[in-house]
């Protein structure tokens, strides 16, 4: 069985020691940081399956370390701990821990703590994260294009943002990997060999299994498709769901797929 992993953010070297040797007795693989800026870099290389983050930490506190993990899609879903000794005055804990609540913190736990308690609640935030995972599959997206600096450049895009992609190079190939892959939006460049984009648009709307794809059109041809009339007979003819000029932005790139992508998109 693959043991769980934990990342422990904190300066006092003894209590990080001690916190270190406690997970390691119980089956855990043990990372740690010792400021908030080695903690951003631990967490996203090493993508722990929880987070201890003490408050008061050298370069970047705790709330800062917080907030940009849980901004980042590849830190986001990790849960995150959170043990400070701010607490001592009542007004200061409960301040502590309406700001811990305000940067998604998922437990608040002042210090001192007994470290059994330390393993039992990371041992139910790791089972609730774990079954969350399992429920929510990411969303697929198929990218049909030839130029393979383009090709490279969206696929990082895409999967920093949480998405699964598969590519493909040619018309034909996306075809076939539109019915083998069943994505859940295409995004599709109308030059392409073999077939052009088009033609594999149609194609993807007239098969039955592949209808209810969204599909997004990318094209270098802009000025052509906004002529009167023109960008609305190819859509028509070709059942295009929408159309990107290139070079892509991607931040409309990302809102483009949010629109055409909902929990309730191909109901049959």
């Amino acid at each position: 069985m693959e043991k769980s992993s934990v990342l422990l953010v904190e300066d006092d070297v003894d209590f990080r020691e001690a916190l270190q040797i406690v997970f390691e007795n119980n089956r855990f693989k043990v990372f740690t940081a010792s400021d908030g800026e080695e903690a951003l870099v631990n967490a996203s290389k090493f993508r722990p399956d929880i987070i201890l983050l003490d408050i008061m930490l050298p370069k970047k506190d705790g709330y800062a370390v917080c907030h940009e993990l849980k901004a980042d899609k590849r830190t986001s879903s990790i849960p995150i701990l959170m043990l400070t000794s701010l607490g001592k005055k009542d007004e200061g804990k409960v301040g502590a821990e309406l700001l811990a609540r305000g940067h998604d913190v998922e437990v608040f736990m002042e210090k001192p703590v007994e470290p059994e308690m330390i393993i039992q609640k990371a041992l139910e935030l790791i089972a609730k994260s774990s079954v969350k995972t399992k429920q929510i599959p990411k969303t697929k997206i198929l990218i049909i294009d030839d130029d393979p600096e383009f090709l490279a450049a969206i696929k990082i895009t895409l999967e920093e943002n949480g998405y699964e992609t598969v590519t493909s190079y040619t018309g034909e190939d996306g075809l076939l990997a539109a019915r083998k892959e069943d994505p859940d939006l295409i995004l599709l460049d109308v030059m392409l060999p073999r077939k052009d984009g088009f033609v594999v648009c149609k194609e993807i709307k007239e098969d039955e299994k592949t209808r209810l794809i969204p599909v997004i059109m990318l094209t270098s041809v802009g000025e052509k498709l906004t002529e009167p009339g023109y960008a609305k007979a190819v859509a028509v003819t070709h059942k295009a769901d929408d159309f990107i000029d290139k070079p892509v932005n991607s931040k409309e790139l990302l809102k483009r797929i949010r629109m055409h992508i909902g929990p309730m998109r191909r109901l049959i």
